[in-house]
């Protein structure tokens, strides 16, 4: 079921038409053995996030700028484990932008933080 899940994000994720945006690939949490991951596609416009692992942690993905690391779209699970949420910010993230992608696992106020940066939206 997750190798599905993950076949269906990355069909998502690299669809749509030719343009100068980047997609980010996966990126992880850094724990030990990963929990989380997400990714932002479609010229950075959307979001996906995947928590793996039942084990109490949620997951959240921030897009953000590069030139001030303000956050343009977050999106978190919503479910305690095993979940995936997806949504699209088109009108909130601007075009040929350097921005970056930040994955973590938030339990109790700790993150276990994955990151890409210099992506072009």
């Amino acid at each position: 079921m997750a190798v599905l899940g993950a076949a269906c994000a990355l069909s998502v994720l690299s669809a749509g038409t030719a343009s100068a945006g980047t997609n980010s690939g996966f990126v992880y949490t850094t724990d030990w053995d990963p929990g989380g991951r997400g990714a932002a596609g479609h010229d950075g416009d959307c979001l996906t996030v995947f928590d793996d692992q039942a084990d109490g942690y949620a997951v959240e993905i921030h897009l953000f700028r590069m030139s001030d690391y303000k956050t343009i779209a977050e999106l978190r699970t919503t479910q305690p484990a095993l979940s995936r949420e997806y949504k699209c910010f088109g009108s909130q993230v601007p075009e040929n932008t350097k921005v970056g992608v930040r994955v973590s696992l938030i339990k109790s106020g700790d993150k276990f933080s994955g990151f890409k940066y210099n992506l072009t939206t």
